[in-house]
């Protein structure tokens, strides 16, 4: 991450072009869960979207840096057996900075390819009670963590100089959250019981 963020510095003073503009795009996530009854529970992909501004820094050989602050939500789901699950969207601020390769395809068009970290910090309601309903007077908690690093792999074009459309996998390098409150009958969900998102996105970007 240090190495990235000093790149990223220190690109503006060798670089070949500095662009900003617009993202947004889709998030469609999942929920995998571990600790003692992970095998329990169950998660469907969920949609949701983000936005924000995004600047770009061209170096040689086709490299290049980029960074947004995003607003995002994600929708999560959990299902669990014999039991209804319930839905959450959090809200969060992303910061995602990548490392690109482009490959020009002549003036009309280029390809690239992205990696990099992504800084996520919740802005909402951090708790999500993964069962609509009570069961036996429990329920399962689990409260997300305040900050949470993902990584990007992603590829895409560029038209025209301006307008780009791409595909990406954002997924967790640790825990997202953690159960607060585990009363279950019968111990379906487990104490310690934590759960992370891995997210396929779609985004498009206007560049100046």
């Amino acid at each position: 991450m240090a190495v990235v963020l000093a790149a990223a510095w220190a690109a503006p003073a060798a670089a070949q072009g500095f662009s900003w503009g617009v993202v947004g795009g889709m998030n469609l996530s999942k929920v995998s869960f571990k600790g003692e009854w992970a095998d329990n529970l169950s998660s469907d992909n969920r949609a949701g979207w983000y936005i924000g501004p995004k600047v770009a820094f061209s170096l040689p050989l086709g490299l290049a840096f980029d960074g947004s602050v995003q607003y995002s939500q994600r929708k999560l789901s959990a299902d669990a057996q014999q039991l209804e699950g319930n839905s959450k969207t959090f809200r969060s601020i992303e910061i995602p900075i990548n490392v690109r390769y482009n490959i020009g395809l002549g003036k009309v068009a280029s390809v690239y390819v992205a990696t990099g970290p992504q800084f996520g910090f919740n802005i909402g309601d951090r708790e999500w009670n993964i069962f609509s309903t009570n069961y036996n007077n429990g329920n399962g908690m689990f409260k997300s963590n305040n900050m949470v690093t993902t990584w990007n792999v992603g590829a895409g074009v560029k038209v025209l100089g301006h307008l780009e459309v791409g595909v990406g996998y954002n997924f967790g390098l640790g825990k997202m959250g953690e159960t607060v409150l585990s009363n279950v009958a019968g111990g379906l969900v487990g104490k310690g019981d934590d759960y992370k998102t891995n997210t396929f996105q779609v985004q498009v970007a206007y560049m100046f």
